[in-house]
Order: structure tokens, then sequence, then C-alpha cells
């Protein structure tokens, strides 16, 4: 017994201090083998400081690049602007896929205006549409511009006097008059002095955005970029700017949209509204909002100034509805550009002469009736008193009343009268007279006398009344029903 009690004692030694090495070697061996661990200190221990991610900075001014396109287009179109046109030209390439013979060029200019082309450069839009119309030769032009024209304009400074030159010598005097001629002792010679130095031009107070000033500069840019599209004697259309996010910047487009509205009608050329394709009800920006097809998208940019895939197809397709009608029609003379509109002299009528015979008659039906005249020829044509509808005649000609039935809905007769059922006409006979028997009263029962020692019997009624009051189980079934089967609850 005792010997079993040693043994028992070893063992229990010998697993003590293996687990206390495994213990020991798993802590030393801790951060070596915690990667294999999956409970490191991400779960046990505080919480790692994440580090903070950079913003990622998305660029949606540039619109996807045109597609290659295999065989040239015989319409070109061409787009300017800036960032938005660049969207206009994506859009219209998106919705007129399905016409290569129609291609679109774009030639805009990122961050640009009417105001400033480009940053410390000279360069202009109307000086760059002469020389793009020039080269591409379009069939028609599209602008879209007014992004980036929320600036202050500053006026040119009006180019410098040249000084006037000195006299020659031998041209001192008056014109026509030599030194030595005349009365030289009467008059005498002043020495010729040069002229004062002028003085130099103050720059002019620039003028701020929303003034007066400045929109009489503004609308005479305008008018320059209208004069060099006239050049082109295409068709121009001018699209305006779309709403973009914030109040301030809302209320800005739309000013600058009824500037270009005022200014291109009045040059003879198509101004495109696409203002209400892009607020909602109270006029507010609109980030999402229904496509060309009524589906509810996404239409702009996180940006809130340019537009998506869904938000460029709907910006084109208000472009390209009056792109293809004015592609259709022709130009007008307003807004073409060396063309004379004067009218040509009225030349001298032909002299009358004999009416040229028709080289064909009107086509008659073989089976169409001939109304041939039944009245003498030269006699008066005979009036015929138009035919009136009598109860017409009688109502609104005669005055008199409406004839009503008694009895029916529009009678309005008071006291309401009843209808005569014995003048009434008599119905048709359909068949063997029906007989009308009415029903007899029921004839009251007769009590019999109830026999000595028993109770009186009890009404037909009651007895039926005391019967529904029992149970189902105790009621008695009547004669006429079938047998019954299961202690009486179901039959047939």
């Amino acid at each position: 017994m005792a010997r079993n009690n040693d043994t028992r004692r070893r063992w229990l030694l010998r697993a003590m201090g293996l687990a206390g090495l495994a213990l020991a070697a798993a802590v030393t061996g801790w951060p070596a083998q915690a990667q294999f661990f999956p409970f490191d200190d991400r779960f046990f221990g505080p919480p790692r400081p994440q580090k903070p991610r950079a913003p990622v900075q998305q660029d949606f001014s540039t619109a996807p690049a045109p597609k290659k396109v295999e065989v040239p287009p015989s319409i070109r179109i061409l787009v300017l602007g800036d960032t938005m046109a660049d969207w206009l030209a994506f859009g219209l390439e998106e919705q007129l896929a399905e016409t290569p013979e129609i291609g679109i060029l774009r030639k805009h200019r990122a961050f640009s205006g009417l105001i400033r082309y480009e940053q410390k450069s000279d360069a202009e839009w109307p000086k760059v549409a002469r020389e793009l119309i020039a080269a591409e030769k379009p069939q028609a032009v599209i602008v879209l511009l007014g992004l980036q024209d929320r600036l202050e304009i500053r006026e040119k400074a009006p180019p410098k006097p040249q000084p006037q030159s000195q006299a020659k010598p031998g041209q001192s005097g008056p014109q026509g008059q030599k030194p030595g001629d005349g009365n030289d002792d009467e008059t005498p010679t002043t020495p010729t002095t040069s002229a004062p130095e002028p003085q130099r031009a103050r720059p002019a107070a620039p003028a701020e955005f929303r003034s007066e000033q400045w929109e009489e500069l503004y609308g005479a840019k305008i008018d320059e970029m209208i004069a060099a599209l006239r050049t082109a004697n295409v068709p121009v259309l001018w699209v305006g700017v779309p709403a973009v996010r914030g109040a301030k910047s809302t209320a800005d487009m739309q000013y600058l949209n009824d500037i270009f509205r005022a200014r291109v009608e009045k040059a003879g050329f198509l101004f495109v509204n696409t203002w209400d394709g892009f607020v909602d009800e109270r006029g507010n920006f609109m980030q999402r909002g229904p496509d060309e097809t009524g589906q509810i998208r996404v239409l702009r940019t996180q940006d809130g100034v340019h537009f998506t895939r869904f938000g460029a197809r709907k910006l084109a397709h208000y472009v390209e509805r009056d792109l293809k009608r004015v592609l259709r029609e022709p130009i007008p003379a307003a807004a073409l550009s060396n063309v004379s509109v004067n009218p040509q002299p009225a030349q001298p009528a032909k002299p009358a002469g004999p009416a040229a015979r028709p080289l064909a008659g009107p086509v008659i039906l073989l089976g169409t009736p001939l109304q041939e005249p039944t009245d003498l020829a030269g006699a008066a044509p005979a009036k015929t008193p138009p035919a009136l509808d009598a109860v017409a005649n009688r109502m609104l000609v005669k005055g008199e009343p409406q004839r009503t039935e008694a009895g029916r809905a529009d009678d309005t007769a008071w006291p309401p009268r009843m209808p005569n059922l014995v003048a009434a006409e008599p119905l048709p006979p359909t068949g063997a007279p029906l007989a009308i028997v009415r029903a007899q009263p029921p004839a009251a029962p007769v009590q019999q006398a109830a026999a000595p020692g028993q109770k009186p019997a009890a009404p037909p009624r009651v007895a039926q009344r005391q019967q529904q009051q029992q149970p189902f189980w105790r009621r008695q079934a009547p004669e006429s029903s079938g047998p019954r089967f299961f202690f009486g609850l179901f039959g047939r």
C-alpha cells in the first residue's frame, strides 16, 4: 500500500515539472510565436492606434477619353468651352453612338472663360474660336462657357499716343510760306518747342462681379465671341450653364444664363436651356434625379460641379434634340455673316395671256354618283327651308315647355302626379294569362280539451320555442329526416 502511494507521488511530481517547463517555454517564446497564435494583443491588449488614411482626391473635371473611330464622320460638330463642355461632348458621343456619320470634336480648355482663357496668357476665346473654325470647318458649333467667369474684369489701358514730330528747318512756318517771305519783320519768329510729354493713364479700378459696369464689359466679350462664331456660317448652339452646388453659386449661374440668353437670341443664335433638368421643384441643386429615361440616378459628382455618366447623357439629351433639328433646317439669315440680305428687285410681270391647259384633270371614280342639277338654266335657286327638329322647334321657336309623362324621372310637377295605368298601352301578350291567387290566412288551431288529470297542451308556437331551448341532443328529430348514427349527432 505504501509502495503504491510513493509511485503516485513520483508521477505527480513529474507531471508538475513537465507542466512548469512547458509554461516557461511558452512565456519565453511568445513574441516569436505571436504571429501564429490567433489570440494576441489585438484581443487582450490595448487597442492599436490606427494611422489616418490620406483622403484620395479624385479629378472629376476630366471626362472619359473619346473612342477611336475607324471611318471619319461626314458631319463634324465642334464643341467649345471649359470642363463642362468636355462632359457635354462625352454625353453627345454616348447619345449619338448609333449615328456614326455625326462626329464630335472636343476643343475645350479646362478652367477657361470669356474673361481669361489661360493663366499668364493674352489669348482669348474669340481668337481661338476663329482659328478652330477655319481649321476644322464644322457643320455646327456648340458653346458652353461661364463657370470660370465669376471674376472681376479689368479694363485694358488705352494705347499710348505717339509724340508729335519736330518741324523741319525749311517748314518752320505755316504751309506754303518760307522763312524770309512776307511779313517777317512784322511777325517775329518764335522758337519751336517740342510737345509736352503725355501723362501715363492710370489703370481703371476693376469692375466687381454683378455690378453694372461688369455686366456691360462682359456683354461686350460675349458679342466678340458671337462675332467670331459668325465666321463659320453654320448653326450655333449656346448651352446655358447648369446649376452647381450651393445657393450662391446657383444664383450666379442663373444670373449668367440671363445675360447669355439676351445676347445670344438677339444675335439670332439658339440658346439651349438645361436649367430645369438639374434642379428640384424648389429650384435648388439636385445631386440625384431622373435621367433621360426617367430612372433615378446620381447625376452630379461629389464636387457638386461636374457630371456622372448619367448626368452627361441627360445634359446631352437637351442639346441633341435642338442639334438634330437645326441640322435639318436651313440657317437663318440673321446668323450668317458677309451675306447680303437685301431683297432682289422685282422683275416686271409677263404680259397676260391664255391660261395654260392642265395636263390632267380631277380624278373621278366610276362608282361616284353625279349630282346633276334639276333646275332650269338661269333660274334662281330655290330656297329650301332648313329642316328643324319637332321637339326643338316646339321648345325654342314656339316657347312651349317640354312634355313629360307623369311618374317619370323628369316629371317636375308638384304635387307629384300618379301615372294613369288604365289609359296606358297594354303589354303585348306573351303567353297564357297569369292568375293571381291571394293566399288565405291560416286558420286558428282548435285546442282540444285536456283529459282529467293531464296538463293542457301548449300552443304550437310555444311548443316549438320550448323545443328550440332544449339542448341539441335532447331535441326530437323530425319525422322526415333520414336515419341517424353516432348517438344521433350525424345523419344523412
